[in-house]
């Protein structure tokens, strides 16, 4: 117990501070392109429930349909939702140097999306860090960060409900 809880304070703080080096050192172009001449977009979050799982999958549907390729990378908790979804992770994947072990993340990382979609609301220094590494053009979230790390920005009237959420989303992406 001691010892987790002395590595849980080492990778809170010390993955945090790596996150703002790297940050800073970043030369990744970012800039978005408009929404019919977006191919590829990927969609990082923190796997809760199935009900949040169906908005995510409904999102997506609405963005096949559109002829865009659309990718899912779901954090993890529970060992029985590993295998429901083909690529996934665990938070606890990353080392204290930002590495990621995982093979899932690294590829995310490298993919070059269009854009990059975060539509939870609130930030992990995980799911930050593999925000910052990204090859995105464009970062999208709905929560402000200290790092400024999306380039669209999004505030909704009814933020705790996904659906609501993910379906304003959609309306301005396709405004873009």
């Amino acid at each position: 117990m001691k010892i987790n809880l002395l590595n849980w304070y080492k990778m809170k703080f010390l993955l945090k501070t790596i996150n703002k080096l790297i940050n800073k050192r970043s030369s990744i172009n970012r800039a978005s392109l408009n929404y019919q001449q977006t191919k590829h977009i990927g969609i990082l979050y923190k796997y809760v429930d199935e009900n949040k799982q169906k908005a995510l999958n409904d999102f997506a549907k609405k963005i096949k349909s559109d002829g865009k390729r659309v990718d899912f990378l779901p954090a993890i908790i529970k060992r029985n939702a590993d295998n429901r979804y083909f690529k996934t992770f665990k938070t606890s994947d990353v080392n204290l140097l930002g590495k990621w072990s995982n093979s899932n993340v690294n590829l995310f990382i490298y993919q070059q999306y269009d854009f990059i979609i975060y539509p939870d609301l609130y930030l992990t220094n995980e799911m930050e860090n593999i925000l910052i590494r990204s090859h995105a053009k464009c970062r999208v979230g709905f929560i402000h960060n200290k790092l400024n790390l999306f380039e669209l920005l999004l505030k909704s009237d009814n933020e705790y409900d996904i659906d609501h959420r993910l379906n304003k989303l959609y309306t301005y992406l396709k405004k873009i």
